[in-house]
């Protein structure tokens, strides 16, 4: 009988790797994740995760879908297109307000990067600065920006408002507004200084509205179903696994994240920024105890009622019934 040659053998196991290959993948748990927003580093933990292969490592086979127009990330986990949705809290109230039913495992950041930005010759550093000051309010961010007025003692007719577009910063710069509201820590300040004007950044979590923006939710049917628990425990270590890398040093996640071309469009300083910024945003005493992302239910319940007081929601929702950090705890979140 003629032995089979090398190349054979060689081919053989080729085919029968392949083979195991195709049944690991079919094994494989496939979640789909829905981004909050544009891909760049602070989806650095989905991003980073998928493209080293953690979530392969944990037998996970993950899509990850960016933020874009048409995107409705409460929708589609409600409709169980997605598995886990990244989304502001108020959106996710805002849905288990009109129906749906929602488990939330993760909050990104432990204060809200949610802003007032004002420019340094304003003298605006607090709200109470703000009384005969011109604001700039985004007409999509009005109800927020009359909340803010009112939870910090300030009338209407003591500020003078000037109704501005979603991405407008040339009333500030030009110095026809004092200040603007609302405002992306990272985002918009810097765009502002680059352009000649020093800014103060007055964080709304500080005076009344704090949030843990970048909610990790899922359907309560997935989560109640045997084996999920488990399956996302898997994802959120997969993905603690690359915000430590990005913890070690920011200003190289923000590098990963440009030169491997996440989004079209993004710069490399504004990147670099933004990842050195929101550090600060996601530490804070409870994850040095608990560890990332831990929920604090006493957050969302401040959440819970302005949402309600924005009209965002017609009731204040029982977060205590959709909080769970049980997820976190399995996944043995790090302690930073």
């Amino acid at each position: 009988m003629k032995k089979p040659s090398y190349l054979h053998a060689l081919a053989v196991s080729f085919f029968a790797l392949a083979a195991a290959s195709a049944a690991q993948a079919e094994d494989a748990a496939k979640l789909t994740v829905v981004l909050g927003y544009v891909a760049d580093v602070e989806s650095f933990g989905a991003i980073y995760a998928k493209d080293k292969g953690y979530f392969k490592d944990e037998g996970l086979d993950v899509t990850v879908v960016p933020a874009g127009v048409g995107v409705d990330q409460v929708q589609m986990v409600s409709s169980g297109l997605a598995t886990i949705g990244i989304v502001g809290p108020e959106l996710v109230l805002a849905g288990q307000d009109k129906g749906a039913d929602f488990k939330i495992i993760a909050g990104q950041f432990q204060r809200t990067p949610v802003a007032m930005t004002c420019t340094k010759a304003s003298g605006v550093k607090k709200p109470a600065d703000l009384i005969g000051k011109r604001l700039g309010v985004k007409q999509i961010a009005a109800a927020y920006g009359d909340l803010f007025l009112e939870k910090n003692g300030i009338k209407k007719s003591d500020v003078e408002i000037t109704p501005i577009g979603p991405n407008d910063i040339s009333l500030i710069v030009a110095g026809k507004v004092d200040c603007m509201m609302t405002t992306f820590a990272f985002a918009e300040p810097r765009m502002i200084e680059d352009l000649g004007v020093p800014v103060n950044v007055i964080s709304i979590g500080d005076f009344g509205m704090n949030a843990q923006m970048n909610a990790y939710f899922v359907n309560a049917d997935f989560y109640n179903k045997p084996g999920s628990k488990d399956v996302l425990a898997k994802y959120m270590r997969a993905e603690m696994k690359a915000w430590q890398e990005y913890f070690k040093d920011p200003a190289a996640a923000a590098k990963y994240i440009v030169e491997n071309g996440v989004s079209d469009g993004l710069d490399a300083a504004q990147q670099t920024y933004q990842a050195e910024q929101q550090v600060d945003y996601m530490l804070s005493p409870l994850t040095k105890e608990k560890g990332l992302m831990w929920l604090d239910p006493s957050i969302w319940k401040q959440t819970a009622q302005n949402a309600l007081e924005a009209k965002l929601t017609n009731k204040v929702v029982d977060t205590d019934s959709m909080l769970t950090n049980d997820i976190l705890e399995s996944a043995a979140t790090p302690k930073l």
